[in-house]
């Protein structure tokens, strides 16, 4: 695209001839184009027309070719019903059938026998002897398959049939019918077995519709075969077009060609109807031709001799148009630098020659005269006009600089507004996307961590799979960034010391903050537990640190430091453990400090003092949001070339509530038998936990929704309830609430990747197992196991203490 606008920037630039030589060039090529393109067409739909004839020519000789089969096969089937041994066994068996008996085997095996010496005598695949009802009484065939037509199977609905045992019934259309075998399709024609003027029976003889046959057609008629029952495609001569002719069944038959396009080609096609089998299927034979080869063919030279005569066409429009050009545009040239001459000196000299040029350049020459001596008027007059000018500019710059500071202060106002609309729409936004995402995470890390639990120990692939998960994890985390500075991440809390989180991270924050800046870490002795997310206490200090470091390009030191806090303490008093409310967490460093009204805003959403690219504006404010919904508080001292100091309170955990959280993962996964069934909304999710489940022993069945989740439970024994909480229509608590109308309730155990408050509304019983997404199929396992164990637990000693009551 580069390359195509520098051509043209280049021919804008260029002179007069040049373009019309150009525009020569390019009339002409589009011409050739267009009539090659025209040929094209032509071209193409003669060859559509010759091979729409020929098809037409292939369809009535293979038309012909059937008639004559199906006269063969009749024939041949005469000479079998004629045998006085066929006629025999079968008047006898009809006999001893209408005597209300069934006929003796010695006499099947009669007919039997005469149909393979029958066989063998014609140049058929199958033949069949019914009895009066068109049921079939015996069958012969070439290949030795026992029972192609099982025997007592009834042929009466077979139009050719139907017509053979009773003359007076509707004939079916054409000679030949199709019988649908065990084993396939049968061209097949039906003869009357009759005996003084009484119908015994009918003998069925036919040829199969195999890969012979579609060859023999194929061959026959120079053309790709497609052989089509009904809806399906049953054979063709090429495999590659098996796929594609799906399509052809629906395609509306006639007795024309018609043109339709296959995997990608185009093909004329037509139809041969062969009849319809006893299933009231119609069996067409499909004949085809490739078009666009024939067309390439043709249009091969067709397209060398275009190419070489239309370069020579355009290459002879672009030297008559550059000759022409240069003839007219000469005294053109000479008038225009008359006319810069002038123009540099803003007045005219001299008069440009013009008496023996064109009427066009003579009236370009007095329009040029005219204009000169007009630009010399309005010269004066500006020069007028500026003077006034410049006595009214001093009024309008004191105007415009008060305006000016009114739009100053109007710009601050709605740059706050757009702020604080940036944080409700982002918020709202991270809290809508964290169910579908969470989602997606749980199906790739899942189903790597399943396939990591095959590969071998230490392999490539196992590295490979484990890259997958840890960057899996990531993706997991930026979901809790993204969610953090609105106070909408869904958090795993657990209990831990403030103190072992500061020392793990401690390497990681040197490599950050560089060799220039010295770390200290302080503790104040044994600290209480605080119930808080591992993951975002350390996002909090990554992210405390790297504005540390921008505020101490110099060097410095930064001090982290965590100590205990009680009810009447200030930040600098230290409690003792087991009294302590909560934990202090300090960070302070010796950089640049912060003026007052920075200090302000630190905590909004966008807002930064680095310089255009450097600062998102979004690292403080995710601190905040994250301390905030810990349940914690935060506080910041500065001065203004002393450094700043950030302190953060976060409750001990004997004040928290205790929640239904699972205890920590074992090395082995448990296993289990019980029957689980699993409803959620999500497929791919729904396919991972019942693989992961079914992998560990347990009977697994899916619902997508809670209509399907009932009626299985009305069919089925279920153990353990596993539900999504939010799904369309009925959410997972509503279920279970009709579950426990309907009956006895299994164990409940509910998951989801909705944010905190977006479940606030569903107001789920105290003690609820729950399960947050994303999870792994370590983590599923176990807390479907552990809900059990818990609920039994429970069940035993209740049963324990109404024993000893009684």
């Amino acid at each position: 695209m580069s390359a195509f606008g520098a051509v043209r920037r280049r021919l804008r630039r260029s002179s007069l001839s040049v373009k019309l030589a150009a525009l020569g060039a390019g009339v002409t090529a589009a011409v050739v184009l267009i009539t090659f393109v025209a040929l094209g067409v032509e071209v193409r739909a003669s060859t559509r027309v010759a091979v729409t004839q020929q098809l037409a020519r292939n369809q009535r000789t293979l038309q012909q070719l059937q008639q004559r089969n199906a006269l063969d096969l009749l024939y041949a089937a005469s000479l079998v019903a004629r045998r006085p041994e066929m006629l025999a066994a079968m008047s006898i068996s009809e006999t001893e059938r209408n005597a209300g008996g069934t006929s003796r085997a010695e006499l099947v095996n009669t007919v039997e026998e005469q149909l393979r010496e029958g066989l063998r005598s014609v140049n058929a695949d199958l033949l069949l002897a019914t009895d009066d009802s068109g049921r079939v009484i015996a069958e012969a065939s070439s290949s030795g398959a026992p029972h192609p037509v099982r025997p007592g199977t009834n042929l009466r609905a077979l139009g050719a049939v139907r017509h053979a045992l009773d003359p007076n019934a509707p004939a079916d259309t054409g000679s030949l019918a199709v019988l649908r075998a065990d084993s396939g399709y049968v061209a097949a024609a039906v003869y009357p077995v009759t005996q003084g003027g009484f119908t015994l029976g009918a003998l069925v003889i036919g040829k199969w519709l195999d890969a012979r046959f579609i060859g023999d057609v194929s061959t026959t008629s120079d053309a790709e075969v497609v052989l089509a029952a009904g809806p399906r495609v049953i054979g063709s001569s090429d495999a590659s077009l098996r796929d594609a002719a799906a399509t052809l069944p629906a395609v509306a038959a006639s007795a024309r060609a018609t043109t339709l396009r296959l995997g990608g080609a185009e093909y004329v096609a037509a139809p041969v109807d062969l009849g319809e089998t006893q299933m009231r299927e119609a069996v067409r034979l499909w004949i085809l031709q490739p078009l666009s080869p024939r067309v390439a063919v043709l249009m091969s030279p067709v397209r060398r001799d275009f190419m070489l005569y239309g370069a020579i066409a355009v290459l002879i429009a672009a030297l008559g148009a550059m000759l022409v050009a240069r003839t007219v545009l000469g005294p053109f040239k000479r008038f225009v630098q008359h006319m810069r001459s002038g123009a540099a000196a803003e007045e005219q000299h001299g008069q440009f020659a013009a008496d023996g040029e064109a009427l066009e350049v003579r009236t370009l020459n007095d329009s040029f005269n005219q204009l000169m001596a007009s630009l010399g008027v309005k010269r004066r007059e500006l020069e007028q006009r500026t003077a006034e000018l410049t006595s009214a500019n001093v009024v309008l710059t004191d105007e415009i600089n008060e305006r000016l500071r009114v739009e100053l202060a109007l710009r601050e106002s709605e740059a706050q507004l757009r702020q604080s609309q940036k944080l409700e729409a982002i918020g709202t936004l991270a809290g809508g996307i964290a169910h579908d995402f969470n989602n997606l995470i749980t199906v790739i890390s899942g189903y790597t961590q399943l396939a990591l639990m095959r590969a071998v120990r230490n392999s490539p692939e196992a590295e490979d799979l484990r890259q997958v998960v840890e960057a899996s994890d990531r993706a997991a985390n930026l979901t809790h960034q993204l969610l953090a500075f609105s106070r909408k991440q869904v958090l795993q809390p657990t209990v831990l010391d403030l103190g072992e989180v500061v020392a793990g991270i401690a390497p990681m924050l040197r490599r950050i903050i560089g060799e220039h800046i010295e770390l200290r870490i302080e503790s104040g002795g044994p600290l209480a537990r605080v119930r808080a997310d591992r993951g975002q206490l350390e996002q909090v200090l990554l992210n405390l640190a790297v504005n540390a470091r921008d505020a101490m390009t110099k060097g410095g030191v930064l001090t982290i430091a965590t100590r205990n806090v009680c009810p009447a303490t200030a930040r600098e008093r230290i409690a003792p453990r087991d009294g302590a409310t909560g934990v202090a967490l300090v960070v302070a460093d010796t950089g640049t400090g912060m003026r007052d009204d920075v200090k302000d805003r630190i905590f909004e959403p966008f807002f930064t003092t680095k310089e255009a690219g450097k600062g998102t504006g979004l690292g403080l404010a995710t601190v905040y949001g994250i301390v905030k919904q810990s349940g914690g508080t935060i506080g910041v001292e500065s001065e203004l070339g002393a450094g700043s100091t950030f302190t953060i309170t976060l409750p001990a955990a004997e004040m928290l509530a205790a929640t239904g959280a699972m205890p920590e993962a074992e090395a082995e996964l448990p296993r289990g038998t019980e029957t689980i069934l699993i409803v959620e909304d999500a497929e791919d999710v729904r396919i991972l936990a019942r693989r992961t489940l079914e992998e560990r022993g347990y009977t697994v069945l899916v619902a997508r929704n809670a209509a399907e989740a009932l009626e299985i439970s009305h069919a089925r024994h279920i153990d353990v309830l596993l539900t999504d909480i939010v799904m369309p229509q009925v959410s997972g608590p509503q279920l279970v609430a009709r579950y426990r109308a309907s009956g006895p309730l299994p164990y409940v155990i509910y998951m989801s990747g909705y944010a905190d408050d977006a479940l606030a509304q569903y107001e789920l019983e105290p003690g609820t197992v729950f399960l947050r997404k994303p999870f792994s199929p370590a983590v599923l396992a176990r807390t479907v196991r552990t809900a059990i164990d818990a609920a039994r637990s429970v069940e035993r000693s209740a049963a324990g203490a109404n024993h000893a009551a009684d």
